[in-house]
Formats: C-alpha cells, sequence, structure tokens
C-alpha cells in the first residue's frame, strides 16, 4: 500500500492522539481494509486485551479524530486494536 505524504501525517497525528490517553499503542502495521480497499487500516498493539473496558474505550476515544479527519480530508483511516497472535495468524 501506496501513502501520500498527507495520509502518513493523518496517520502520525492521529497516533499521537492515541498516545495522550493510551501511551502504550505502538504502530505495528498499516494495511488497507479487507472490505474496503480505500479505507486505511493502522494496526496499533500494546493494549491489554484482558481489559475489555479499555479497548472499547479506546475504539470510542479514537473514533472522534477519525471521524474528524474523513470529514475534513476524505481519508476513512482507522486505528485497529488488534491482538498480536490473532493479527500474525491472519497475515
Amino acid at each position: 500500500m501506496t501513502l501520500n505524504h498527507v495520509q502518513e501525517r493523518l496517520i502520525d497525528e492521529l497516533m499521537a492522539y492515541a498516545k495522550i490517553k493510551y501511551p502504550e499503542t505502538e504502530l505495528q502495521a498499516i494495511t488497507e481494509s479487507p472490505e474496503n480497499p480505500n479505507r486505511i487500516w493502522v494496526i496499533v498493539k500494546g493494549l491489554d486485551w484482558n481489559d475489555d473496558d479499555r479497548v472499547m474505550d479506546f475504539a470510542e476515544y479514537v473514533s472522534d479524530k477519525e471521524t474528524d479527519i474523513l470529514v475534513d480530508y476524505g481519508y476513512p483511516i482507522s486505528l485497529m486494536p488488534i491482538s498480536m497472535p490473532e493479527y500474525e495468524e491472519n497475515r
């Protein structure tokens, strides 16, 4: 997947936003959505998958910023907190 400089900057901004409240998150990979090749998935690691509330809070927290990016720039970018064993199995 090839990203333009605006997409790269927006991904950096989205990760920085996520790290404000969830500093344990780290970028693992950038890929296209299997359902829509125009949607960018930013795979993040670091969340404790035994804490369902934290994972759900993370998704809710970043969704506002993801929506702002979509409305302002037209790029559908999503941070995807996927557990690493699950991600490696499906790769």
